[in-house]
Formats: C-alpha cells, sequence, structure tokens
C-alpha cells in the first residue's frame, strides 16, 4: 500500500524547514514527504534528508503548474511567507491546492476568515523565540539588548523547532486534528526573564534597555527594515504593552496536546545557543 503523500510549501524558510526536518526524522516510514522550493538546487539544507523529495513550487508563481504540482498530494502544510503580500499568495496557494483536489491544507487561514470544510487545519505563531538572534551582536558586545516592549509585560512566544514538530505531526495524521485551530506556544515569559536567562547563562550581567519606539523605529529603518516590516513588529509590540490575548495566549498545552511532548522552555533554548552570544 501506497504511502500518503505530505508537501511542505515554503520548506527553505525556517519553519518549513523545520517541519521537513521533523518529518524525516519521525515519520518517514510513514509519509512520502515532499518538500516545496523555489530552487531545489539551492535548497542546501534539506538535501539528504531521509525520505525527502525535494520539489520546485513556487507561491504566487504559474497557478496551473503549481495546481499539476499538487496533484496526488494528500497533505499540504503552506508556510506563509514573511512577504508584504503573505495572505494573498497563502490564499492562492490553498485555492490551487482545493483545485488539485489535496484533501487537507494546514497552516493557512483564509483573510475572509472562512475556511472549506474538512480542509484546514490553523497554527497561529505570532511570535517567536529565534528573533532574539537579533540581540546577538549587542548582548555580545554591550551586555545588553533593547527593545520598546514594557519589560514587564508576558508574551507567548514559540521555538521554531517547536513549530515543526507540531506541524509534521498534524502532517502524519492530519485526520486526527479535523477543523481545529492551534496557537501554538512554547512558554511564557517577559523581557525582564529574558535577561535574566541571559545573564545565567552567560555568567555576567545582561540588561535590557528599555527605549522608545520612535528610537526603535528609526534603529530598525537604518538596519535596513521597511516601513512596512517595522511596522508589523511594532504591531505586536504593541500588542504585548497591551496585555493582548493574541501575544499571550492563556491556553500553553496546544503542543502537547498536537505532539505528546513538552515545548522547549527558554532557559533550553539560550542554553543551546549561548556560545553565539558569548
Amino acid at each position: 500500500m501506497a504511502k500518503p503523500v505530505v508537501f511542505v510549501i515554503g520548506a527553505s524558510g525556517n519553519v518549513g524547514a523545520a517541519t521537513v526536518t521533523a518529518l524525516s526524522a519521525k515519520y518517514a516510514d510513514k509519509v512520502e514527504i515532499r518538500a516545496g522550493v523555489r530552487n531545489p538546487e539551492a535548497a542546501d539544507k534539506l538535501k539528504g534528508l531521509n525520505g525527502v523529495t525535494l520539489v520546485a513550487a513556487e507561491m504566487g508563481g504559474d497557478r496551473e503548474k503549481l495546481v499539476t504540482t499538487l496533484r496526488g498530494v494528500d497533505a499540504l502544510f503552506i508556510v506563509t511567507p514573511g512577504t508584504k503580500d503573505r495572505a494573498e499568495l497563502a490564499i492562492s496557494t490553498a485555492e490551487a491546492a482545493r483545485d488539485a483536489g489535496v484533501e487537507v491544507s494546514s497552516g493557512c487561514q483564509r483573510a475572509d476568515g472562512r475556511s472549506d470544510e474538512h480542509r484546514l487545519r490553523f497554527l497561529r505563531l505570532p511570535l517567536f523565540v529565534e528573533n532574539y538572534w537579533g540581540f546577538k551582536d549587542t548582548i555580545k558586545g554591550h551586555s545588553a539588548f533593547y527593545s520598546p516592549v514594557d519589560p514587564d509585560k508576558p508574551f507567548t512566544p514559540v521555538v521554531v523547532s517547536d513549530a515543526g514538530n507540531a506541524a509534521a505531526a498534524i502532517l502524519s495524521n492530519p485526520i486526527a486534528h479535523a477543523n481545529q485551530t492551534y496557537n501554538l506556544v512554547s512558554n511564557r515569559h517577559t523581557f525582564k526573564d529574558v535577561a535574566a536567562s541571559f545573564s545565567e547563562a552567560l555568567g555576567r550581567e545582561v540588561k535590557y534597555v528599555h527605549v522608545p519606539y520612535e528610537a526603535a523605529k528609526q534603529s530598525l529603518l537604518q538596519m535596513g527594515f521597511q516601513d512596512w516590516q517595522v511596522d508589523g513588529i511594532f504591531e505586536l509590540d504593541k500588542l504585548i504593552d497591551s496585555g493582548s490575548h493574541v501575544t499571550n495566549q492563556e491556553d500553553l498545552t496546544h503542543y502537547t496536546k498536537i505532539t505528546g511532548e513538552k515545548p522547549t522552555e527558554l532557559k533550553s533554548w539560550i542554553a543551546s545557543v549561548k556560545a553565539a552570544f558569548q
């Protein structure tokens, strides 16, 4: 009996690569894994993974070509890209999957709030712990990092590998997650907690410096961020400041419900990367 075919489009990005890696490590004996990337020759981190076939597939490209590529796929994970037109790209990809007869699409929510019955599973990933890589240079150079967010306001980010593990678990058994929306978070902490955890891991005091939003904006623009990107970052930052449930989820159990595992703790993640911050 042929194995079900699972397809990850946007597989060369952080979440996509984490999902493909988890599929390869845990489910290669159960599903046929296809990793959709713009240029398979350039997808070095995915080459050689057990049970993974690299496929040329592009969101927003030739619609008919994408429909043809997706025919015969049983479960599709659409990894929404970080581009300005990400909503349009994700929706058009979901529509191509529908036209190809894909039974399940996961990871993409329609902009109009509707979903095709029995087709979509949603993974909401509002914040990533890996964003702390942006603090590396100032932690290394000045033992400090800077943000406009209130240091005492809690928020609930997710570690990328946790997101990949959860997505892989859903793709391996999509029927078990029919019509579900999951808010994937790893744990709850504040930027004061982040400073304390880096201090403990590095053996020296690391300070959090609270800066005004305008100063933070100018710094990000000087670093090469576009206005729309800065606006998106600050939208999330201000949700943290306001105590919004979008960035401070009440239920922290979704990852465990999906995978049966405990999510990655902040201290564990910092311990795994601390050498780069020394």
